[in-house]
């Protein structure tokens, strides 16, 4: 079972993308902030962390920093429904997997959760 940290400040859209994912036989944590996410995440917990970019306090970059920072092999995903290219290259940077655009559509979220399945651990 793929597990699977969804970190949106916005709490409709974090409990929509895990009532897909749980759909999709995965386990789901969810985080409504990046300071959540960071004390939330563990290794032997989560396979994947799907990371809002913008959030209030701590945005998913500054999340993503932190959590690499700790746990260099965590795969996070960032998402983001704003352009800010910026964030996103920086992210990229240093080591998100991708970028999912939102609104995400659940063939994005079933591709995704393939290549984490198939990736080893």
């Amino acid at each position: 079972m793929t597990r699977v940290l969804v970190v949106d400040d916005d709490r409709d859209v974090a409990e929509s993308l895990g009532m897909v994912l749980e759909g999709m036989a995965c386990q789901v944590d969810l985080a409504f902030s990046g300071s959540d996410a960071v004390s939330m995440f563990r290794p032997d917990r989560h396979d994947l962390v799907l990371m809002d970019v913008r959030m209030p306090g701590m945005n998913g970059v500054e999340a993503l920093l932190e959590i690499r920072a700790q746990h260099p092999n965590a795969r996070v995903m960032m998402m983001t429904g704003y352009s800010v290219e910026q964030l996103l290259t920086k992210a990229r940077e240093h080591g998100a997997v991708g970028v999912l655009r939102k609104p995400i559509g659940r063939v994005d979220l079933q591709r995704m959760v393939a290549e984490v399945r198939s990736a080893p651990r």
